[in-house]
Formats: C-alpha cells, sequence, structure tokens
C-alpha cells in the first residue's frame, strides 16, 4: 500500500490515508433484472425515454441513450437513510448529513439465534446481532474512530435477514456513532408490526412519534458489502450520497486504510 500524508488528525494523533486504494463497500443497483432486492421487491428496471420521434436508445436508431429508471433507495443496493424514514414531514437525507469524511470502525460480528430481546417480542427462529456480541468487537474499539460504525454480518439473505436486538442498538446509541453501517437491509426485523423500534433507539423517537421537532443527526447505512480481503480495524469512511431529496438516497461508502504517523 502507498501512503499519502493529508495532515490528517483525528483525536491526538496523525495519520496517513491511503489515499490510492480506496476500498468500495457499496452494493450497487444494477438494471439488468439481476439486481438485489431486499424484502421480496421487484428488480430495478429502465425503460427507454421516447418523446415524438426521439427514441432514447442507441441500438433502437437514437442518436444516444436516454433512459428511466425505477427503484426504491430502501430495497435497492445501497442506502443512507435519516430520521426522515419515520417522519410525518419531508426530512431529507442530503440536509442531514454534514460532513462525509468520517473516522469509522469495522467489525464483524455473527448473528445469534433469538438473543436478547427485540419490540415486538423475538420469534424463536429469529436471528439477532447481540449487544454481547458487539461488546466483545468493540472492547479494544478507539472512541476516536467511532464516528461511524461498520457492521458486517456477513448474511446475504435479503428476503428474511437478521437484525438487531434491542440491547444491540441501545449500546450502540450509547457510543459516539452518529453514522451506522450494516450490510443488513434493514436494521429491524422485516415483520415488527409497523414499530421500526432500532431505527426509534437510534434516532431517539419514541414509540409511534411521528412529528419530529428536532431531527437527530444521525444516519444509518444499509445493505453494503465489505469484502472479506477488507480486515477489521480503523478507517477513514468517505460516505458518498446522491442527492436526491428525499429520506434515503442511494450512497458508496468508500474507506482509506490508516497510518498511524
Amino acid at each position: 500500500m502507498t501512503f499519502m500524508k493529508l495532515n490528517l488528525l483525528i483525536g491526538s494523533r496523525n495519520y496517513a490515508v491511503d489515499h490510492f486504494e480506496p476500498l468500495d463497500i457499496s452494493l450497487p443497483v444494477t438494471f439488468d433484472g439481476k439486481s438485489a432486492t431486499a424484502f421480496g421487491a421487484p428488480p430495478a428496471r429502465k425503460d427507454t425515454f421516447t418523446s415524438g420521434a426521439f427514441t432514447g436508445d442507441v441500438n433502437a436508431g437514437g442518436s444516444c441513450n436516454c433512459e428511466l429508471y425505477t427503484f426504491a433507495p430502501h430495497l435497492h443496493g445501497t442506502h443512507t437513510e435519516c430520521v426522515g424514514h419515520i417522519a410525518d414531514e419531508a426530512i431529507a437525507v442530503t440536509n442531514i448529513i454534514g460532513n462525509t469524511l468520517i473516522p469509522a470502525t469495522l467489525v464483524t460480528v455473527a448473528p445469534e439465534i433469538a438473543s436478547e430481546s427485540y419490540d415486538p417480542p423475538l420469534d424463536p427462529n429469529d436471528m439477532t446481532v447481540t449487544m454481547a456480541a458487539l461488546e466483545e468487537a468493540l472492547e479494544d474499539a478507539d472512541h476516536d474512530f467511532l464516528a461511524a460504525l461498520i457492521i458486517r454480518t456477513d448474511s446475504h439473505d435479503l428476503d428474511e435477514p437478521p437484525f438487531f436486538s434491542a440491547e444491540a442498538m441501545k449500546f450502540i446509541s450509547s457510543l459516539p456513532v452518529a453514522h451506522l453501517l450494516t450490510d443488513l437491509p434493514s436494521v429491524d426485523r422485516r415483520d415488527d408490526g409497523g414499530k421500526l423500534s432500532n431505527h426509534r433507539i437510534f434516532w431517539g423517537v419514541p414509540p409511534g412519534v411521528t412529528a419530529i421537532e428536532a431531527p437527530s443527526s444521525r444516519t444509518i447505512t444499509e445493505m453494503i458489502r465489505t469484502p472479506k480481503t477488507v480486515p477489521d480495524g480503523r478507517y477513514l469512511l468517505d460516505l458518498q450520497v446522491a442527492p436526491l431529496v428525499c429520506d434515503a438516497a442511494p450512497s458508496r461508502p468508500v474507506l482509506y486504510s490508516l497510518r498511524e504517523v
């Protein structure tokens, strides 16, 4: 790896950044009918734009390609969402997210069967990311690198996936984590009766409340894909979010390796 000194100060220490080897941990949205989708949603699709004699398809004789894309950020590919996800008024993630260069910690945690608790109560076959597992994974974590927490479960089940226990989410919320990233399609259970209890814990919104007077600055990024070749540890995260004015937008989180100097 070639490190480039960028005079980066995190906490009280200086770091060099491997600026030339970005580690993309996003799951892209594809429009070939084979895209990864969450919770049984139909795949993202594209349609050719036509207007009068114009056809937006070079292969059909058009002068250029011009396509219409249909997809849902929450269901197709990596996306970053804000508290607007549970609000009765529009709150855009692009208005919530501030600095996109963020000290981050990556940990790998294996979900456990029906462990700890959840609201509504766990089913016997539910798989959860637990507080106990996170406490162990973060035992020696540097709090200067907990502005973002990246949790890799290596689960690729997007229909009935694992989710976080209530204890795990309360533990994460007690840390200085402003940006939570996970390879799961949701931090909550697929069918939770509409409670979204873990989202509410992380954003500090009581059950049933939809009027958000002081929006949380925290974000949740779901459906990332972190290759096994990327080791657990400390990174600089570049959280790139598409400029869509909505509660969630497609995103491209990129990690950069660091070396203390």
